[in-house]
């Protein structure tokens, strides 16, 4: 691990190693841009300035200071009619209110406590699911005595029970009828 002495740059701490290089390498683009920027010409001045901003160049507070020192020289040129724009600021800065983890423990464990509506309101709605759960469960459950007891049609429950009904009927009739004509046989043979 790094010493945090090597996490200064152009005096700016940062919190990490990765910042600290992030920083160096702005450092360098800024000796780089400055070796070849002529403050007096105010036109090539804004033309760095702006495709700095542009293309968001910067991103630490070196590069930021970079970018203050030449809206400050913009600002200060006499007879610059270009539009200056505004530095965008990347990083988030109210992310923690303080920087005391205690304090910011009871902030949550009470902000926890507020939050009881949206515990009723989740309990609400999962009662209301579970309900509609048992709802539908039971009309499947109807569904299924239906198609098995009440339908006299053959179905995927049913359909043995209808084959050898319907094969039962069938042979019943035939005996039937064999009996009657055999008893007309019978008379027939009898009358002749």
């Amino acid at each position: 691990m790094a010493d945090k002495t090597d996490w200064v740059v152009d005096g700016f701490q940062f919190g990490t190693d990765n910042d600290a290089r992030l920083a160096k390498n702005e450092q360098i683009r800024i000796k780089n841009l400055e070796a070849k920027l002529d403050y007096n010409n105010t036109n090539m001045v804004y033309a760095v300035y702006k495709k700095a901003i542009e293309n968001r160049v910067f991103k630490t507070p070196v590069g930021y200071d970079f970018l203050k020192k030449l809206q400050r020289c913009l600002n200060n040129a006499a007879g610059f009619d270009g539009d200056i724009y505004d530095i965008p600021v990347q990083g988030v800065y109210s992310f923690r209110e303080s920087t005391a983890p205690a304090v910011e423990r009871v902030k949550a464990s009470t902000k926890k406590k507020k939050e009881r509506p949206k515990r009723d309101k989740e309990f609400f709605t999962k009662r209301i699911l579970l309900c509609a759960n048992a709802v539908l469960a039971a009309l499947v459950v109807l569904l299924f005595l239906i198609a098995y007891k009440g339908s006299s049609n053959p179905n995927v429950l049913n359909y043995e029970k209808a084959v050898k009904d319907r094969y039962a009927y069938w042979e019943q009739q035939l005996t039937e009828r064999e009996q009657a004509v055999r008893e007309k046989e019978r008379e027939l043979m009898i009358t002749e």
